[in-house]
């Protein structure tokens, strides 16, 4: 059974206008709270393993981003500005600040683009296997660069599935997920479907996602974030890519680039395990405890 502490909640929270879903796993009574943004298509969920490593020591706040999960229906504009302050008034509505706060992949940017305009809200960063500027082929419309990119997390967005099992295996497929699918794999990547004619499709707003996607691909003050980011943050680096194949996301040249940040490399790792796997979950989880322990 799984002890209160751990058990999680999910809570709507008005940030001006709006309501965007949390999923929030409490931790011991009295114990601090890091807070978490997901990737360019995945919701709160994909946090709950790096939830069950911190192991009640710390509480964990994951947010759903409009568009996505619990917000999927949360009006634009979107980009990581917006994410960001949505993000700050979230933590200033639980009384949270000055905030650890953890990203992955797009949810990097997101993070460094709150730390940015709310440096009084966040503190720490610990950013996931994301944050740098993504390439941008010359010549390559922002369109087709971002399906090249992600292409086939577009493609999943407009599927119709005939039903949940089929969505399951979809992802048992995946390369990423070889070690097989966890109960807490699939509770995340279950939650993002609902009903609609013919079967189930995914909740996530592919206006958003592409919104989100070129604008991480064409606006320099957010492809910048990490260049002009002077505290250090911790950085965590998958060994593998999107695909469970080299190269990783974030090159190795990163760390002569940025190196008054903490970089950490974990093998056996993926851009999707990196957060959802016990491995990544794990290292993720024990940079967050440092943080707040050290703040402490």
């Amino acid at each position: 059974m799984t002890p209160p502490m751990m058990t999680p909640e999910t809570l709507r929270i008005d940030v001006g206008g709006t309501e965007l879903g949390v999923v929030r796993w409490r931790g011991e009574p009295g114990t601090p709270m890091a807070f978490a943004v997901h990737g360019i298509t995945a919701n709160a969920w994909s946090w709950s393993a790096v939830a069950r490593h911190l192991d009640g020591q710390v509480g964990l706040v994951a947010v759903d981003l409009r568009g996505r999960g619990m917000s999927s229906a949360a009006p634009g504009p979107h980009g990581m500005r917006r994410h960001g302050d949505d993000l700050a008034a979230i933590i200033e509505r639980l009384s949270a600040a000055p905030a650890v706060v953890a990203g992955h992949s797009m949810g990097c940017y997101v993070a460094l683009a709150a730390a940015e305009r709310h440096p009084g809200t966040i503190d720490d960063l610990v950013l996931v296997d994301g944050g740098a500027a993504l390439p941008l082929p010359e010549g390559m419309a922002p369109t087709h660069a971002l399906d090249a990119l992600i292409g086939p997390a577009i493609e999943r967005l407009r599927t119709v599935w005939p039903d949940r099992v089929s969505y399951r295996a979809m992802w048992s497929q995946h390369p990423a997920f070889a070690g097989g699918l966890t109960p807490e794999i699939e509770r995340y990547v279950l939650s993002d479907l609902v009903e609609c004619e013919g079967g189930f499709r995914s909740v996530v707003d592919e206006v958003a996602v592409r919104f989100d996607g070129e604008e991480l691909l064409t606006d320099n003050e957010m492809r910048t974030l990490l260049d002009r980011r002077q505290r250090p943050v911790t950085i965590i680096r998958a060994e593998t890519g999107i695909m469970a194949t080299p190269p990783p996301l974030l090159p190795t040249e990163l760390m002569d680039r940025f190196p008054h940040h903490d970089w950490r490399t974990i093998n056996g790792t993926n851009h999707y395990s990196i957060v959802i796997g016990e491995i990544g979950a794990a290292a993720v989880a024990a940079s967050l405890t440092e943080l707040v322990s050290f703040r402490g």
